[in-house]
């Protein structure tokens, strides 16, 4: 039973994200799977033409009652609720996103962004997003998430600078802002099925492409903590605002 070290605690702190292994065990992904098979056959993707490259479904969690399974009969929330106790943590908007990658698609994003609109005021941010992995993406191009470690903190410090409404002017790409905003490195999140990726809402991330033999699956929870939208803008300008074990940590 997987339980965050201070370790994770500071490496969450420093790179806005973890993985942890097995978090998910396969009777529980195994239903998922087939319930997502049934998705795809019966509802068009609200993002993707369900050809070659991206494709997400985002649906009321009721409609993919195994999906809401591995939230909720899994170690996941426990494990997620070690960055944030002593609050706990909830499915914000009820829904479920449904993502897959389809072959071959050899696309490299240039950019990362958080999940915000241009044109939400206020924004529907979250505290947390949680992904689970239902194919092998332990090797390059395999459909992996890509994120751009230590972002959360230069996204804040942008907010700080500009004001937490500046993601207006270009939506969740703040990298495309004048003047630029100069990100670090981007790196791959490579993990195997049943694999947990969590991750800070203010990381900058993105989608890769697929090269590999089979369809890449991810579900995607968003996760916050009760009163998030009431400070939701602490939280642009405090990237611990939400985190109390992570804040204790890097004090430590």
């Amino acid at each position: 039973m997987a339980t965050l070290t201070d370790a994770d605690l500071c490496r969450f702190a420093r790179d806005g994200y973890l993985v942890v292994s097995g978090a998910v065990p396969e009777q529980l992904l195994a239903a998922a799977d087939d319930e997502i098979g049934l998705l795809i056959d019966e509802v068009a993707p609200q993002e993707g033409t369900g050809g070659p490259g991206q494709n997400a479904w985002f649906q009321p969690r009721v409609r993919l009652p195994r999906c809401e399974d591995v939230l909720r009969k899994s170690d996941l929330l426990r494990i997620a609720g070690g960055l944030v106790a002593p609050q706990s943590l909830k499915l914000a908007f009820d829904q479920i996103q449904v993502a897959i990658t389809v072959p071959p698609w050899s696309h490299i994003p240039g950019g990362g962004h958080i999940d915000v609109a241009r044109d939400q005021d206020p924004p529907c941010s979250f505290t947390m997003l949680a992904g689970v992995l239902l194919t092998d993406q332990s090797t390059p191009q395999s459909g992996n998430l890509w994120v751009w470690p230590g972002s959360h903190l230069d996204h804040s410090a942008l907010f700080r600078e500009r004001g937490t409404r500046v993601y207006q002017q270009v939506g969740g790409s703040l990298f495309s802002l004048e003047p630029q905003l100069l990100l670090g490195r981007r790196v791959e999140v490579m993990g195997k099925r049943g694999d947990l990726v969590l991750t800070h809402y203010l990381l900058g991330h993105n989608k890769g492409g697929n090269v590999a033999s089979h369809v890449r699956r991810t579900i995607y929870y968003r996760l916050a903590v009760s009163g998030h939208a009431e400070r939701w803008e602490s939280t642009f300008l405090d990237p611990w605002t939400e985190y109390t074990p992570v804040r204790d940590a890097l004090a430590r």
